[in-house]
């Protein structure tokens, strides 16, 4: 019976030693309205994940509050040297107008029509490297203090005979009008114009608690 005893304490020492439980690799970050729509506010019941490893990154984003039957595209935004920019988080200012020195550029990640109660979900990884759509040609050069902001696009009721452009482009369906003046050349070069007001409406913001720089 001592000896069983003794077995006993034995394991609940190395159970205990053990304890200590390996960090959570995934980052959860809070889903927020984007602020060309105004005051800024927290989605209710919304989030975005984040997964880096040293082969790619990998994000999601579970919301709502949106218009059903629209089209929604997420937008990735990728800051490869986040040190450089003035503050933190980096700004639309450093991604679309220090794209050279932050080292910024922004990828497709994603398409979807948003549900009869106005969900979305999204899923999308980007291995190191150049992205298919990019708007500029820094793609994604490392995930080691790397900062990704998640934009959701709003393409505005869905256009018979052209979903996949919509659902696939940056552009697909949005009026000349409604494109912010700070977009890139090849941002508007993805897709064709139409008749639809396309807005920014809600974003999502990872930043490294060591920027890269």
């Amino acid at each position: 019976m001592l000896k069983s005893t003794k077995t006993l304490l034995a394991l609940a020492a190395i159970s205990v030693w053990q304890a200590p439980a390996i960090a959570d690799p995934v980052r959860e970050v809070t889903v927020r309205t984007h602020p060309s729509q105004g005051e800024v506010s927290q989605v209710a019941d919304a989030s975005a994940r984040l997964l880096t490893d040293p082969t790619g990154a990998h994000v999601s984003m579970q919301t709502n509050g949106l218009m059903p039957g629209n089209v929604y595209t997420l937008l990735m935004a990728v800051i490869n040297k986040p040190g450089a920019c003035p503050v933190l988080p980096c700004t639309p200012k450093d991604v679309l107008g220090r794209s050279d020195t932050v080292l910024s550029d922004v990828a497709y990640a994603g398409g979807v029509v948003a549900t009869r109660n106005g969900h979305a979900n999204f899923d999308y990884y980007q291995p190191l490297g150049q992205f298919q759509q990019g708007f500029f040609e820094n793609g994604l050069s490392t995930t080691e203090g790397v900062e990704i902001h998640l934009i959701l696009n709003d393409h505005g009721p869905l256009i018979e005979g052209r979903e996949f452009e919509m659902l696939t482009s940056y552009r697909g369906g949005c009026s000349d009008e409604s494109i912010p003046g700070p977009m890139p050349l090849t941002a508007r070069a993805q897709g064709q114009s139409g008749p639809n007001t396309c807005r920014m409406v809600q974003f999502a913001q990872f930043v490294p608690d060591s920027p890269a720089s």
